[in-house]
């Protein structure tokens, strides 16, 4: 093989490497975190049902350690890592699975809502097709991308106001306002963006009612994303009332935080 030919391949090699990392370091932490909220609102009578949830996120946990030990690991490590990262989630997907259908069927009580167990297994689905067309080396065109994007985040947002909205004590009456508002603005939104993503369908261009649309959009997660570092800060405090935890607080801005850095990449 030709020296040009091995430095053409590096940048592939590299950037490979990175985003699956990237993903990795953020995305494993996430689905540790889920493992932990669906176990602490499971019965306490359901035992078998608890042990898989710790079992989940124990394995998160030893898998980000080897992530975050890998940093800058060769192509077939890293490989190796999204392979295990895939198969894990999968089972988690699987396990969320199952507790949604057996809350539908009114087979199982708790405080895990039903929609929060669909929100968590939407996360670990995204994860698990980022890494797969990661692995075969596939790409979605820009235009198509980022309207996916934004109609994923769009309604991850729009869930977190409505968690906040009810885990809120009804006597925060401004706060439980103030998600209300942000709830109904990033629905709105991502109405919008669904439109877009059918009116592009046929031709995948940038125009420039997308641009400020994006613009838009990234706006508004800037405002949940605020608003979420103010409940974070006020819960680490002790002055709100609430039954939110403070990592649940953390865990829902890390990822408004990852959206807005990810969408800002995506316009650029």
């Amino acid at each position: 093989m030709s020296d040009d030919k091995k430095t053409d391949r590096g940048p592939g090699q590299n950037q490979f490497i990175s985003e699956s990392l990237n993903l990795n370091l953020f995305w494993l932490r996430i689905m540790k975190e889920h493992s932990l909220f669906l176990r602490l609102g499971l019965p306490c009578d359901r035992r078998e049902l608890i042990e898989r949830a710790l079992f989940f996120e124990q394995a998160f946990d030893r898998l980000l350690e080897r992530a975050r030990r890998m940093q800058s690991g060769s192509v077939p490590a890293v490989r190796a890592l999204n392979e295990e990262s895939i198969r894990l989630t999968r089972e988690l997907i699987e396990y969320k699975t199952r507790l949604l259908l057996m809350m539908l069927e009114c087979r199982l009580g708790g405080f895990n809502y039903p929609l929060l167990i669909d929100h968590i297994r939407r996360e670990a689905i995204y994860f698990v097709n980022h890494l797969e067309r990661l692995q075969l080396g596939e790409t979605i065109e820009p235009v198509t991308n980022l309207l996916l994007e934004e109609v994923f985040w769009l309604r991850i947002m729009a869930d977190h106001s409505k968690f906040i909205k009810h885990l809120l004590d009804p006597s925060e009456r401004q706060l439980v306002e103030t998600a209300d508002d942000l709830s109904e603005e990033l629905d709105e939104l991502r109405f919008q963006a669904e439109d877009f993503e059918s009116f592009l369908r046929i031709n995948p261009i940038f125009v420039p009612s997308l641009g400020r649309f994006t613009n838009d959009a990234i706006g508004a997660i800037m405002n949940i994303r605020d608003f979420k570092a103010q409940a974070r800060d006020l819960i680490a405090r002790c002055e709100i009332i609430s039954l939110i935890p403070e990592l649940l607080a953390d865990h829902v801005l890390r990822e408004a935080e990852h959206s807005l850095e990810l969408l800002r990449r995506l316009q650029r």
